[in-house]
């Protein structure tokens, strides 16, 4: 073998290492893209959840029902609080539902959300706010939710308000 003949191999070999970094570096790329869409979904929600929980405070809760009914009962307060409350709970499960679909959720996890949702739209009241002002229909989680819900009885009560 000349010089020429082991200059003509190393450089192949080179070559060859290039292209696995290479590879390696865009499969990189990949993953941290994936990562960080992930963290400003969380966040995205993160600030949707803490805005809809302070306006289910007693006081602000009550300013809001105020605004769209001067004739407003505490009931309308607790019912608003109410559905504040469903609102927070499934941004929440959408923010697992989302990281499971990439691929960043165990599938523990996942099982443990499914359950979650699946107990709360037994409840009347829950399944009411899911169905009438919660639900965002064409979207993967609506069909998610609503498989789930389609294995329910229909709740006794279906439309009624929160409970009492």
């Amino acid at each position: 073998m000349t010089l020429t003949d082991v200059a003509s191999l190393s450089t192949a070999i080179s070559g060859f290492a290039v292209t696995i970094s290479l590879v390696y570096l865009a499969l990189q790329v990949h993953q941290n893209t994936k990562h960080t869409r992930a963290l400003i979904h969380q966040g995205r929600v993160a600030g949707i959840r803490e805005l809809v929980i302070a306006s289910a405070t007693p006081e602000i809760a009550s300013v809001i029902v105020g605004e769209t009914n001067p004739n407003h009962t505490p009931e309308d307060v607790k019912r608003y609080q109410f559905g504040q409350w469903c609102a927070a709970s499934f941004y929440g499960w959408q923010d697992s539902f989302a990281q499971h679909r990439r691929g960043l959720l165990d599938e523990d996890i996942f099982l443990q959300m499914r359950a979650a949702v699946t107990k709360a739209l037994a409840t009347p009241a829950i399944r009411a706010e899911w169905d009438t002002k919660i639900r965002i229909p064409g979207t993967a989680f609506a069909a998610f939710v609503d498989q789930l819900a389609a294995t329910l009885p229909t709740p006794a009560g279906a439309g009624s308000d929160i409970p009492h």
